[in-house]
């Protein structure tokens, strides 16, 4: 069901995501729809990180194993590389 706000000139659909973004280095994770400001605060860490998609709310409740959400349909978008010394990786 799709929920409307009323704008007097009429209906204007809000649309909600049904995905969000699972981030995670080895000491710590993150989740949310916003990829960009999920990436920044973890490009900051200099850890090597990972990006996943999760296709469910963010608001639902589910398992994490071994640092992988327990969805089906996840997959790791992408691995961002940091060397030892906080380097990037290309």
């Amino acid at each position: 069901m799709t929920e409307h706000i009323d704008l007097t000139e009429g209906l204007v659909p809000v649309l909600r995501p049904t995905f969000h973004f699972y981030v995670h280095n080895a000491l710590e994770f993150r989740t949310g729809t916003d990829l960009h400001t999920l990436m920044r605060w973890f490009d900051r860490e200099k850890r090597t990180y990972w990006v996943w998609y999760v296709p469910c709310k963010h608001t639902v409740n589910y398992d994490i194993n071994l640092y992988r959400p327990q969805v089906e349909g996840s997959f790791v978008l992408e691995q961002v590389v940091f060397d030892d010394k906080g380097k990037l990786q290309k």
